[in-house]
């Protein structure tokens, strides 16, 4: 077990961008989405409805190819494009001067060396569709640090958890989920309303992807060398301590975020923001929407100092440095994949020996009288149903983005 409580890693997990119609000096317009493109759209959107599945674009991100969706995202969101890189909702643009939102998938964000490298790729990416005039507004951001050595589910959540701001004290309620694993203890404690302006969370990143997100890749970035981190010793919890700013809280900054390269420039100051600062604010006192704290006899909780492993939170994004995992992610999601489709395929080949009964369930059989079995009655029903295996192969190869080793 790792004895030394410090990070593992920090980045931008979640990137939603709006896209909109710019005018030559790149300024943002309100105008209908284009006609021709319109037209595109609807041709494709009526084929994956006439199927019933999605169906090929000719748009590729990153040479992961787009697929259209049968259905829309909502009544502002016509169509909906999607591949495991990321998703794209477009709209007619009557309801406003955004025509489009990106949301970057996680997997995407944390392959590339740094954000800015994948915001000028998905802004040369959506110059493809919608023409070279658009302008990019973030409207959704999630800054992340991970820590070992230190379990948040032990802390006093109630009372170690301080904000300097309380003006809107609906804002500031704190949640806190339970999950029942060998006993109940707390997995996650949550900070705000859904949907607030500005938001957080903490919660065990290692038990989540065991229980939920799959996201194994992470154990590799986690054991990177890097300066400022600790190495994970592959078995101590991780816990995230997670901020998620939406539109409403960037365009109302001191110094408003507009242009999503403004962002790129801006991330250290959210953070802050969010954290607090290690040195405190102005006048000393310890600052930051929100922060862990040693509780002290003194009344007045703002001025409870900051618990040192809320400083090393507050240290994330001080350096960001270039961690290049694109061939790691790729080769982590392809892995599980494989497994799960390996999983899958055992189960049915079971079920399928079951119901033929005879040799298939006799005491010597194996799995290989079964798949011999499968390879002629395999080939008899793509012959009868006028099917290739190979054309099928290729197109679940262009659904998943999947490239040939």
């Amino acid at each position: 077990m790792v004895e030394t409580v410090g990070l593992v890693g920090f980045g931008v997990d979640t990137l939603i961008l709006n896209v909109r119609y710019a005018d030559k000096q790149f300024h943002p317009v309100k105008r209908d989405l284009d006609e021709a493109l319109q037209v595109e759209l609807d041709a494709l959107q009526a084929e994956a409805r006439r199927g019933e599945q999605p169906v090929v674009s000719s748009w590729a991100f990153n040479d992961t190819l787009l697929f259209m969706e049968p259905h829309g995202a909502g009544r502002q969101w016509r169509w909906l494009l999607t591949c495991r890189l990321l998703s794209l909702v477009v709209s007619r643009g009557k309801f406003g001067d955004v025509i489009a939102q990106v949301r970057l998938a996680s997997e995407y964000l944390w392959s590339v060396s740094w954000v800015g490298d994948a915001l000028a790729e998905v802004h040369r990416f959506l110059r493809s569709i919608f023409g070279e005039y658009i302008h990019l507004q973030v409207s959704e951001v999630h800054l992340c640090a991970d820590l070992v050595g230190f379990d948040f589910a032990q802390v006093d959540y109630e009372h170690c958890f301080v904000s300097r701001v309380r003006k809107q004290s609906a804002i500031y309620t704190a949640g806190v989920d339970e999950v029942a694993l060998d006993y109940r203890r707390v997995s996650s404690l949550r900070f705000s309303n859904h949907g607030a302006p500005i938001s957080g969370i903490i919660y065990n990143k290692t038990l989540e992807i065991v229980q939920k997100s799959e996201k194994t890749w992470f154990y590799d970035y986690w054991r990177r060398e890097k300066a400022g981190c600790v190495v994970w010793d592959g078995t101590s919890d991780v816990w995230r301590v997670e901020f998620r700013f939406r539109r409403e809280f960037l365009r109302n900054l001191d110094k408003p975020i507009e242009g999503a390269y403004d962002f790129l420039a801006e991330i250290g100051s959210l953070w802050s923001y969010a954290a607090g600062q290690p040195a405190g604010g102005a006048d000393g006192l310890p600052d930051g929407w929100l922060r862990l704290v040693i509780p002290m006899d003194d009344s007045n909780r703002s001025r409870w100092p900051v618990h040192p492993v809320w400083r090393l939170v507050q240290s994330a994004f001080r350096d960001a440095g270039e961690v290049e995992l694109g061939p790691v992610v790729r080769q982590r999601v392809r892995q599980k994949n494989v497994e799960r489709g390996l999983a899958a395929v055992i189960g049915y080949c079971s079920t399928l020996a079951a119901w033929l009964g005879g040799e298939y369930a006799a005491s010597d059989a194996d799995v290989s009288l079964l798949l011999r079995w499968l390879y002629e009655a395999g080939s008899e029903y793509l012959e009868e149903h006028m099917r290739d295996f190979l054309a099928e192969v290729q197109k679940k190869q262009k659904l998943y983005g999947v490239t040939t080793v």
